[in-house]
């Protein structure tokens, strides 16, 4: 399946909600807020996120484009930056980091759809990190509303 700027302009707009993080390992759930714009400029989509967690607001931007049957995107949050890419799997993308030893590691699945007549845009994914008792999971969901 070819990947498609038309696929990527669904995202232009304004994003607001909530993810929820939870441990697989301590347990530890937290849901904060998050609000992302997303634009299109010159065959790139362009977005900026920003959530508060902890009383701590932080914000990443982006910049995606439709490549062969693969969406690539590059997201930096400060100095640092890190790329991913995503292909179209049932009904949404699915992103995996381009540091190929993070391919097992790291997913996250974006997928839009309707609720009560908005459009929501939904995340589910999960990321591993190692503490003393071995690997454990991240787990990401989210719900972002179109408001404009």
């Amino acid at each position: 399946m070819q990947a498609s700027e038309d696929y990527l302009r669904q995202y232009e707009g304004r994003w607001v909600g909530h993810f929820t993080v939870h441990s697989t390992v301590s347990g530890y759930s937290e849901t904060f807020p998050v609000e992302q714009q997303y634009w299109w400029k010159a065959g790139v989509l362009h977005g900026v996120s920003v959530m508060q967690r902890a009383e701590k607001i932080t914000s990443s931007r982006s910049k995606t484009v439709a490549r062969d049957a693969q969406f690539i995107s590059e997201v930096s949050t400060g100095e640092a930056v890190e790329n991913y890419w995503a292909v179209q799997h049932e009904g949404g993308l699915v992103w995996f980091s381009s540091n190929l030893q993070r391919t097992k590691d790291y997913q996250m699945k974006e997928t839009m759809g309707e609720v009560d007549g908005t459009r929501v845009l939904k995340t589910e994914g999960f990321d591993t990190y190692v503490t003393g008792e071995g690997l454990a999971h991240l787990i990401y969901r989210g719900e972002l509303k179109f408001v404009e």
